[in-house]
């Protein structure tokens, strides 16, 4: 028996091209709406300041509009390097233990200056080693470690631990914040969605992560909650291909 499935192959191209469309207009009005709001208050102040003669308020005003403008930066650079995920620059071992860099009670990292003190505690064995990109993974694990830290309140806590499944290794970065709700977690990883105030986060991070471990032939997903009450905490968990330091890297 044979069946003509042109019309099916068409309108399966048809769908996945609407898709990409939809996609890049969601990205769009991100753009828009990110950059938007600082050039606006940029525009604002720059009209005020023309009418100011007061040194001190044209000093406040000046620092406002480089805030705003450095706002713009960081919005700009994180496009870039989400645009850029695909250059990888090739595979290399990374021990499980070496991309936070962390161990202890204590916020080595620094992450942001003027951010709550977060214990995190780095539960993974030295001896467990990955095949990633070093580099890539370790935009990974700022961007994971920066978003436990920011969900965190009181007592904030975050851990790492890393265990062998198969021909996987499995990471999980675990916080005592606030949780995600069910109906959010599947908007996590799109470009610009952000839970955060205004200012505080572009909504690139989790997309850049989403991008970095498809790009590495690893998985991410998100777990949340895990207990119940007034911290219900999230876990995201990464799946990275599992090597020794003595495997060929090109069988």
């Amino acid at each position: 028996m044979v069946e003509d499935i042109t019309d099916f192959e068409l309108l399966e191209e048809e769908l996945l091209h609407n898709e990409r469309l939809a996609s890049i207009g969601r990205l769009a009005a991100g753009v828009a709406h990110e950059i938007g709001n600082p050039v606006t208050g940029i525009a604002c102040l720059a009209q005020n300041l023309e009418y100011e003669s007061d040194p001190e308020e044209i000093r406040y005003m000046a620092q406002d509009i480089l805030k705003q403008t450095g706002r713009v930066t960081r919005i700009v650079e994180s496009l870039m390097n989400f645009s850029h995920t695909g250059s990888n620059a090739g595979d290399t071992k990374l021990s499980a233990h070496q991309p936070g860099r962390l161990r202890g009670r204590s916020d080595p990292g620094r992450l942001d200056l003027e951010a709550v003190p977060v214990e995190f505690h780095n539960h993974c064995d030295r001896e467990l080693v990955v095949m990633a990109d070093s580099q890539r993974l370790l935009q990974v694990f700022v961007n994971l470690l920066g978003n436990a830290r920011d969900a965190c309140a009181d007592d904030p806590q975050v851990h790492i631990h890393a265990f062998v499944i198969g021909s996987q290794v499995r990471i999980d970065v675990e916080d005592n914040g606030c949780g995600i709700p069910p109906e959010l977690q599947s908007q996590v990883f799109e470009p610009f969605y952000t839970t955060k105030e205004p200012g505080a986060g572009t909504g690139l991070g989790l997309a850049l992560v989403f991008s970095i471990m498809e790009d590495m032939n690893g998985k991410v997903h998100i777990t949340s909650p895990l207990v119940q009450g007034a911290h219900p905490g999230t876990r995201v968990t990464l799946h990275l291909p599992h090597t020794t330091y003595g495997a060929d890297l090109n069988p």
